[in-house]
């Protein structure tokens, strides 16, 4: 399986992760307002926003590989999944 994330799909992504965090974080409002500050670094469009999607795209694939990549037993053998993919 491949994950990969438009820019406009991790800017949304983040927005909503950001804001239910600013929501429901039980954050103090020093904390709040650090995430917005930061959150308004990442706009839509921007180099900072480009990198943080590779970045993105990056961990979810490399969380992919290692979920993927288990010991599977076939014909009295072990062997890796990915290996038999």
């Amino acid at each position: 399986m491949q994950i990969i994330l438009e820019t406009d799909e991790a800017w949304s992504l983040m927005t909503v992760i950001s804001s239910y965090a600013i929501d429901n974080g039980g954050m103090a409002q020093a904390g709040k307002q650090a995430v917005r500050q930061w959150r308004t670094g990442y706009a839509q469009g921007t180099p900072a926003m480009k990198a943080l999607t590779e970045g993105m795209n990056d961990a979810l694939g490399g969380y992919l590989d290692d979920k993927t990549n288990r010991q599977v037993r076939r014909k009295g053998r072990y062997s890796r999944k990915q290996e038999q993919a």
